[in-house]
């Protein structure tokens, strides 16, 4: 009988450590919210600045993100949304979130963020979602609402 305690128990703690070993490895390689945060404030300080090719730098490389593009993005924003992401906008309080260690849209890990932000007197809605999978790191997708 004490055999059998004995192998009961030293089977619970391998798989207990199993268990562990496991849950540490899947938190490895996603985005993680405070780099989300990071990504989306980096875009607005660059899209402030006008710097073009720096917000561009911030994008995954399957974005295939130009500073024409950027440029682009951010008029029409200031003509269809009414707020010009070139005058300081900052983020006033994340909305929501949504993330996945594994998309397998993206092939990777994805974090999407959302958050209320506001430039002059407007403000605006805004959406960054954040991937890494094996082509890269960076910012995928990028919606402004009113």
């Amino acid at each position: 009988m004490n055999k059998t305690k004995t192998a009961t128990r030293i089977l619970s703690v391998l798989a207990a450590l199993l268990l562990l070993i496991t849950s540490l490895t899947a938190c490895s390689g996603g985005v993680t919210r405070e780099e989300a945060k990071t990504a989306m404030d980096s875009l607005l300080t660059a899209l402030d600045n006008e710097n073009y090719a720096e917000a561009a730098a911030l994008y995954h490389p399957d974005a295939a993100m130009t500073e024409e593009l950027l440029a682009a993005l951010a008029e029409q924003v200031k003509t269809k949304v009414g707020i010009d992401l070139t005058e300081g906008a900052t983020v006033e309080k994340i909305t929501g979130i949504s993330s996945s260690y594994y998309d397998s849209t993206v092939g990777g890990s994805r974090y999407e963020l959302t958050a209320k932000i506001k430039a002059g007197d407007k403000t605006a809605s805004l959406t960054v979602e954040v991937i890494r999978n094996d082509r890269g790191y960076g910012i995928f997708k990028v919606e402004c609402n009113p």
